[in-house]
């Protein structure tokens, strides 16, 4: 037992110090850091809940009560489109219909383009006079409909959040259907049997047998919804424009902590603060969903 024991220490323990040097040590790091006002050279000087008082008191509140609702927003937009359309291609995949497997990849390779690329790439797309999405509104006679979908407030938030389900859409595509074809065949061929039609088998079979997959693909959404940061950067910048209409906490943390065109004072301390603030979101979310699971697993 003891050998056995040394083992599993032995094998563990690689990725222990991995994960305590990028993970554990940065969070407990920003935890301490919130309490402190620090511009990233010379002592940090210790200020105590001043951070967190600045946070949700005064001017610094609605920048961050903004980015908060587009946090939110986000969460709720992708949880729809992702996860709606990744079900309704999923189910068409599974159909086994011709040339399925090469849809597949086709649906898949923009989750391989890297992100920095593709902010690149829907820049020159989405560019107002000369970017594809416009040119071909006005080449199929929806020209009125041709706008700055980037430089406009109320457009730019949800422009974002349809290129980042242009891109992610093929990672739930697959895990989707990896879950339907799981079902066994002889369940989707009794329904038939007994009458049951397209629409009832997918509500009352498919969609009940693979809730558990929408249930872990929600919380996986959830989290990356609150961490977001590089598409919007990669889209608007730092400075989350227009008039911080695609401002998030990831892009308002950034020019607290390290600055940016146009930002005031660099105080890593209060942009730590911000941090927590996204910890203090996820992580009871996280633990809740665990529990959840664990609990009917072993009710099963």
């Amino acid at each position: 037992m003891q050998i056995k024991l040394r083992y599993l220490l032995v094998f563990i323990l690689p990725a222990l110090i991995l994960y305590s040097v990028f993970i554990i040590y940065p969070l407990i790091d920003s935890l301490i850091l919130s309490f402190f006002s620090w511009s990233g050279v010379g002592a940090r000087t210790f200020v105590g809940l001043k951070n967190f008082r600045t946070l949700f008191t005064g001017s610094f509140s609605k920048e961050l009560l903004n980015a908060f609702s587009h946090n939110v927003y986000f969460f709720i937009m992708l949880t729809i489109l992702e996860l709606g359309l990744g079900f309704l291609i999923a189910l068409m995949l599974a159909s086994k219909i011709k040339g399925a497997g090469a849809f597949r990849v086709v649906t898949y390779i923009p989750n391989m383009i890297p992100l920095v690329l593709v902010g690149f790439m829907w820049v020159l797309f989405l560019n107002p006079q000369a970017g594809l999405v416009n040119q071909f509104l006005r080449a199929i006679g929806l020209g009125s409909l041709a706008q700055p979908w980037l430089g406009q407030a109320n457009t730019a938030l949800t422009t974002i959040i349809l290129v980042n389900v242009w891109r992610n859409l093929g990672f739930y595509v697959l895990v989707i259907l990896a879950a339907i074809l799981d079902i066994s065949p002889e369940l989707i061929e009794a329904a038939y049997i007994d009458g049951a039609n397209n629409w009832k088998i997918t509500w009352r079979i498919i969609f009940p047998l693979t809730f558990s997959t929408f249930r872990t693909l929600a919380i996986l959404i959830f989290i990356w919804s609150f961490n977001i940061f590089d598409m919007v950067y990669a889209l608007e910048g730092v400075q989350a424009g227009p008039y911080r209409s695609t401002d998030v906490l990831g892009t308002l943390f950034y020019r607290t902590a390290f600055g940016g065109l146009g930002s005031g004072a660099v105080d890593m301390g209060l942009g730590a603060s911000v941090t927590v603030f996204i910890f203090t979101i996820v992580m009871p979310v996280s633990i809740l969903y665990v529990y959840i699971v664990e609990k009917r697993q072993r009710s099963a």
